[in-house]
């Protein structure tokens, strides 16, 4: 198998056309090479249950990787890594092979492009593209 290298590239955030804010890179990155934008200690889990009790529920449900039963949220909303800021694109140019926090590029990524990722390749079980709990005041019930 061949071994990818990391990228030396810095990823830093900045106002995106496709959403708020997103991640780009302070230069090139070549097709395969790995890519820093997490954090591995940068996650934790938190079940609906919990989420709806929090008084960090809207941070929850905006920032947070939704899979059955709970969420994955930033361990500390002050010192969230990069990665919680990128955006979806049905032609990504970043991908996780071991469907966590590593990631590398699918093609050659010019300094100054949004980094994006597929959030549908995440995992089967995430649902970040349709947010079908609704977290609030009432009980969880599925969204119309």
């Amino acid at each position: 198998m061949h071994k990818r290298k990391w990228s030396k590239a810095l990823v830093h955030l900045r106002p995106s056309r496709i959403d708020g804010i997103g991640c780009f890179a302070d230069i090139a990155i070549r097709k395969g090479e790995f890519v820093r934008v997490w954090d591995t200690e940068d996650s934790k889990w938190v079940t609906l249950r919990e989420a709806h009790a929090s008084r960090y529920k809207d941070l929850y449900k905006r920032y947070g990787i939704r899979s059955a039963g709970g969420y994955w949220v930033p361990v500390d909303f002050l010192r969230m890594s990069a990665g919680w800021y990128m955006n979806h694109s049905t032609s990504p140019n970043l991908q996780s092979d071991d469907g966590e926090v590593t990631y590398f590029a699918l093609r050659d990524i010019p300094a100054g492009e949004e980094l994006t990722i597929d959030y549908r390749r995440m995992d089967e079980q995430f649902d970040n593209l349709s947010r079908d709990v609704v977290i609030g005041e009432r009980p969880l019930r599925k969204a119309s």
